[in-house]
C-alpha cells in the first residue's frame, strides 16, 4: 500500500481554514488508498489524522520521546512511533513513502520540507513527489530553480486531488 507523509504547523486554532484544509486533507488521501504518517501531534497533524479516521484509513504518528512529555495525545492515530531523537523522528518521517505534502508551517515543518528536497534532489529518493499546499508557498522568493524542479506547488486542495 502506498505511504504519503504529510507536514505542517502543530500550533493552529480549529477554526482557521488551515485546519478543515488538513481534516479534509486527511480524508482525500485515506480515500485514495493511502497510509498516512505525520508527526503525531496536535494542529494540522491533529486535523490531517482526524480526516484520515474520518474515510476509515490508517495514521501512523511519529513522535519525539521529548515532545511526548509536554504535548497532549492525539487521539485519532492509528499507531504511534516514538522516536529518541529529532534526527530519527525525520528518518521514521521519511522512510517509505512516496508522497509528502506540506501545509503551512514553521521551522519544523520547513526543516521537513528541505530534508526531502534534498534527498530527491541529490538523487537518494528520485522517484518521490513533493507537493507544496497552498499559495503561500509561491510567495516566497527564497528557492532557486533547483528546488522548484524538485517540488509541486498546489494553490488549493482541489487542485491536489486532481494531481493524486
Amino acid at each position: 500500500m502506498a505511504v504519503a507523509t504529510t507536514f505542517g504547523a502543530s500550533k493552529i486554532d480549529r477554526d482557521a481554514p488551515e485546519f478543515a484544509e488538513g481534516v479534509a486533507l486527511g480524508r482525500l488521501l485515506a480515500e485514495h488508498g493511502y497510509i498516512v504518517k505525520c508527526g503525531g501531534y496536535d494542529g494540522l497533524m491533529g486535523a490531517v489524522s482526524l480526516g484520515v479516521k474520518e474515510a476509515g484509513g490508517e495514521c501512523i504518528g511519529v513522535t519525539l520521546e521529548a515532545f511526548d512529555r509536554m504535548r497532549p495525545q492525539n487521539p485519532n492515530l492509528s499507531r504511534k512511533i516514538v522516536a529518541k531523537t529529532l534526527y530519527e523522528r525525520l528518518e521514521l518521517l521519511i522512510e517509505g513513502s512516496e508522497l509528502f505534502i506540506a501545509q503551512k508551517g514553521s521551522i519544523g515543518t520547513l526543516n521537513e520540507i528541505f530534508m526531502v528536497a534534498a534527498l530527491k534532489y541529490g538523487g537518494l529518493r528520485p522517484d518521490i513527489r513533493i507537493i507544496l499546499l497552498g499559495k503561500h508557498y509561491k510567495t516566497l522568493n527564497c528557492f532557486d530553480e533547483n528546488f522548484k524542479r524538485v517540488v509541486e506547488f498546489c494553490d488549493s486542495l482541489e487542485e491536489l486531488a486532481k494531481r493524486i
